[in-house]
């Protein structure tokens, strides 16, 4: 192969790459208006049966925003262009699949957010929506590790329902 053939492959398989779509997360386009750079998420309220998941499930949304990186997580609500507040609403354990002594070997976790997200800037709602997810975890024998499968699943839904959020509020999807 010549010097000319390699050159224009190099130069095809890159124009190729370069249109695949792909891009870093954080950096792409958004369907935030462009008065929109800053948010602000207070602590969740709590109104489910399930006592003090309303820090960790915050903080795990703080994280996603962070991780996204299009909208910067400041701690002022009153200087915020975006507020998020919501209420964890419902917490529940279903057991989904038994063994042949009817015992619960396999549970869903499901946990369910009402959420309002305030543009402070244009005083109006920008989101307002119902989340719910649900994730699933064996019971073992041994009730530690049962629990600390359950904590897992808990931990999961709150990932998942952050990331929901999160590309709810910039991608309207």
């Amino acid at each position: 192969m010549k010097i000319s053939q390699i050159s224009g492959w190099i130069l095809a398989m890159g124009l190729c790459v370069s249109g695949c779509g792909y891009q870093m997360a954080g950096h792409g386009p958004t369907q935030l208006p462009p008065h929109l750079k800053t948010v602000a998420i207070p602590v969740f309220e709590n109104n489910s049966a399930e006592p003090t998941i309303q820090r960790p499930f915050t903080e795990a949304l703080r994280r996603a925003f962070i991780t996204d990186g299009r909208l910067k997580l400041i701690n002022d609500t009153g200087r915020a262009d975006l507020v998020i507040t919501g209420t964890l609403v419902n917490y529940w354990i279903r057991a989904v699949a038994f063994n042949q002594n009817d015992v619960a070997i396999e549970y869903w976790v499901y946990l369910e957010a009402d959420v309002l997200v305030r543009d402070r800037v244009k005083n109006q709602t920008y989101l307002q929506q119902k989340l719910k997810t649900r994730w699933d975890y064996r019971a073992l024998d041994d009730v530690v590790d049962s629990e600390a499968a359950r904590q897992e699943a808990l931990q999961q839904t709150y990932r998942v329902l952050s990331l929901r959020l999160v590309s709810l509020v910039n991608d309207k999807f």
